[in-house]
């Protein structure tokens, strides 16, 4: 499809980390502003703790692990924030938001649910990308070739990383993210600059090795996809520990740690939708890519469904619903309900 018929905004663009940030700023400067206006958790709880001499102290540490461990994604950023025009400063911040709302203790926990399919039939992997309704018109596609790295495509939040929702890259390689909440919040690597590793991954062990860095500051679910191996793994990530799991048949994840042993904050939502997705495997596990779609959006549940639409007392949306294809090597974005209006979604070769 076109990028100018898309009902998501795309860009293509190749160069340096600093030349593609920079790209990105520019062409997207107005979602990226009206972004950091309106994000009352930066503007209300992140900004006036950075005033602060034990903030600027954590932006400092923070700062330098992420710097130290990926000096080419600190360059990315600091070109997405001039091309923008706006500070890196407050930048980096937004994109450390998750390290910061447990350090703070936010109260507003969002999240997304994956539902993953592998059998000899076939290799899937379905994810909601939930949250703000406002981000609806904001986010956008990202397609790009960063210097000798493999080309990739990823949905993109407006003055983040690309990374942190879902993507792909020519290598085969393909995830989406589940955001957790472990309590054992420390200084080190933003999870955001790893997420973005992920899209430069070779083969599916450098994903998990990349994942899996040490010295990680938080973490996130990650669900991991190879076209060339037809391989499905789980990983998910805490402050100083790891679990890896290898999907066979069906599993499903929310916004909490399922495998491992760690200390979390878990909401309402999280604990709700996986209950219902776990109910609906048991009941009639899905045997193909309608079967993953319906689960990922059944609204069975009034309060917390897995298909959101932030009715109270929900506060998120699902945004945009993504269905990965190993065996047919594609992508397809719903940007309506996935099972009602199939025809509102977008394709993408893999």
């Amino acid at each position: 499809m076109n990028a100018d018929e898309s009902p998501i905004e795309q860009l293509e663009v190749t160069g340096s980390h600093f030349e593609v940030g920079f790209a990105i700023g520019e062409r997207f400067a107005m979602q990226i502003q009206r972004l950091l206006d309106n994000y009352a958790f930066f503007q209300q709880q992140i900004v006036p703790h950075h005033r602060t001499p034990d903030g600027r102290a954590r932006y400092q540490a923070l700062l330098e692990s992420s710097r130290s461990r990926f000096p080419n994604y600190c360059v990315e950023l600091e070109g997405l924030a001039q091309g923008a025009k706006c500070s890196f400063e407050d930048l980096f911040l937004v994109n450390m938001r998750g390290e910061y709302r447990e350090h703070l203790r936010g109260t507003e926990l969002r999240g997304c649910t994956d539902c993953a399919l592998l059998t000899d039939e076939a290799a899937l992997i379905g994810h909601n990308e939930d949250g703000s309704p406002i981000l609806r018109d904001n986010m956008y596609l990202i397609h790009a070739r960063v210097e000798d790295a493999p080309a990739f495509t990823a949905l993109s939040y407006p003055g983040f990383l690309c990374g942190n929702a879902f993507g792909f890259n020519a290598a085969g390689v393909c995830f989406s993210i589940d955001n957790v909440s472990p309590r054992n919040v420390r200084e080190g690597v933003g999870r955001q600059f790893v997420a973005r590793s992920l899209l430069d991954a070779c083969s599916l062990d450098d994903a998990i090795e990349r994942a899996t860095v040490p010295g990680q500051a938080m973490g996130f679910s990650y669900t991991i996809g190879s076209t060339a191996e037809r391989r499905i793994v789980l990983v998910e990530v805490a402050p100083g520990s790891y679990h890896v799991r290898d999907v066979r048949g069906c599993y499903s994840h929310t916004n909490h740690y399922r495998e491992l042993d760690a200390t979390q904050t878990v909401g309402p939502s999280s604990l709700a939708r996986l209950e219902r997705a776990n109910t609906l495997l048991r009941k009639d596990p899905p045997v193909d890519a309608a079967g993953v779609l319906s689960i990922l959006g059944d609204h069975a549940d009034e309060g917390f469904p897995i298909y959101r639409t932030a009715a109270p007392p929900d506060q998120s949306a699902t945004l945009y619903t993504a269905l990965f294809d190993l065996d047919r090597r594609s992508l397809r974005i719903y940007t309506g309900h996935p099972a009602r209006d199939a025809d509102k979604s977008v394709a993408f070769a893999m």
